[in-house]
């Protein structure tokens, strides 16, 4: 039994390479139905602007994801062909088993052809689905033979072309539906290849052409451009409302199911899940540590505390901490990212005074032999030194063995002083002075 599905676009970061009205305002046009030549009533018309006070004039991208009627819109082809190509990512965080996406227009129709893709680096990028606006349009501009009506799978990999969501109408607030893991033959029992598939952190929409009733074309067969209406040849733009991402949990190769798990339901209430290990080979589970994963999440944790977390992928997640225990305050290091502290990242261990390094196996900067990792002496405020545990070299006003006595007739040991120690002024009666924290005042 699979954990409930969350929306994982609500908390992801999104970006775009493109937004109406930036840098400046402009005008767009709802895509509507209009005989050309014929007054307009109530024209669809609006001003999209980035800087403007008014909310309503502002459609950036995060307008996408945020679960209010806002949208995100793209710049209109008014402004040039080049805006049928937009690059929407959106960020999860962290790698999840992506199980179906949604995407819902705005007050535009669905895109044309677009790229539906993932990564795991936010580097390479692989598709997940191609969207063509015919069936002639998958072979020549994907080179991938279409697939007729609805989506189906015949590899738990494939990757296919459909014109099945880039049909015209509706108009306005159409949704195209992918789902991952339905309707691939290994949706009940996920297989390794299934697993692989669905798995991304990072999710790229690559839009590349815009419907326009084919009223963009219209601009090119008239030899004066009065002759054009004018609101046909404005309004061509992207819009979209909303992007849902359903993801399951993930346990990173090392398990082969992660079931709903009541016991964490009853005790926090919440819909978490637990990976567990039917493959001998994984080493995840064994005796050195367990990855187990909480789908509310997913925080993976290594099961000995004398562990730490290095990678999920890797063949040994977690690896023993070696903490140096001469040097370092525990035997337990930095588990991982989610306990960091003071500087320290997974695997790190916490060191005494005077003691450094990832394991604390070397002395810090200023102390010297380990590991009795003495303090060094010379002192960096008298002396020319950058290292204190090397020959002290004083500075010209300034003497010891350890650079940390002013000579005499001098006063007030400094480091930001260049010469250390300031000259004393005492009106030629004694050459000897020292600091006071005593302070003058003038009075009216």
């Amino acid at each position: 039994m699979f954990p409930a599905i969350l929306n994982l676009a609500s908390n992801a970061e999104i970006s775009t390479n493109a937004t109406c009205g930036e840098p400046d305002p402009e005008m767009y046009c709802k895509l509507v139905e209009h005989v050309p030549g014929r007054r307009i009533r109530n024209p669809q018309c609006r001003i999209c602007d980035a800087n403007s006070q008014n909310p309503k004039e502002q459609h950036p991208i995060t307008y996408a994801i945020d679960g209010t009627n806002q949208w995100w819109q793209s710049p209109s082809i008014k402004n040039g062909r080049q805006f049928h190509w937009i690059t929407i990512t959106l960020d999860l965080r962290q790698v999840f088993q992506v199980a179906y996406i949604i995407i819902k227009a705005a007050n535009s129709p669905r895109p044309g052809n677009w790229i539906l893709e993932r990564s795991l680096d936010g580097q390479s990028f692989q598709p997940w689905q191609y969207y063509a606006i015919s069936d002639s349009e998958c072979l020549t501009r994907y080179n991938v033979t279409p697939r007729i009506g609805p989506p189906t799978y015949k590899r738990d990999d494939e990757v296919i072309c459909t014109s099945y969501y880039s049909r015209l109408v509706p108009l306005e607030h159409g949704e195209i539906h992918t789902s991952l893991i339905n309707g691939r033959p290994s949706a009940d029992d996920l297989t390794p290849e299934l697993l692989e598939f669905t798995s991304a952190r990072f999710i790229r929409l690559r839009l590349q052409r815009i419907r326009t009733l084919n009223a963009d074309l219209m601009t090119l067969s008239y030899r004066d451009p009065k002759d054009v209406d004018p609101i046909v040849t404005r309004r061509y733009y992207y819009s979209i409302k909303d992007i849902s991402v359903g993801g399951m949990c993930i346990c990173y190769g090392h398990a082969q199911s992660c079931p709903w798990d009541p016991v964490t339901k009853v005790t926090n209430n919440s819909n978490s899940s637990v990976c567990v290990n039917t493959t001998p080979v994984a080493k995840a589970v064994t005796s050195v540590a367990q990855v187990s994963t909480s789908y509310h999440g997913n925080q993976e944790r290594c099961l000995k505390e004398t562990h730490a977390r290095v990678s999920p992928y890797a063949d040994e997640p977690c690896t023993e901490c070696q903490c140096d225990l001469r040097g370092s305050a525990s035997p337990v290091c930095i588990r991982d990212e989610n306990h960091a502290r003071g500087g320290l990242s997974a695997g790190h261990c916490a060191c005494k005074e005077g003691f450094a390094g990832e394991k604390c196996d070397r002395c810090a900067f200023g102390f010297r032999d380990f590991p009795v990792c003495s303090r060094c002496e010379c002192d960096l405020h008298g002396s020319l030194n950058t290292d204190p545990c090397s020959k002290c070299v004083c500075k010209v006003n300034v003497m010891g063995s350890n650079c940390d006595l002013c000579k005499q007739g001098f006063y007030n040991l400094q480091g930001s002083n260049p010469e250390g120690c300031t000259e004393c002024f005492c009106f030629g009666v004694s050459d000897v002075c020292e600091s006071s924290a005593w302070f003058s005042s003038t009075h009216p």
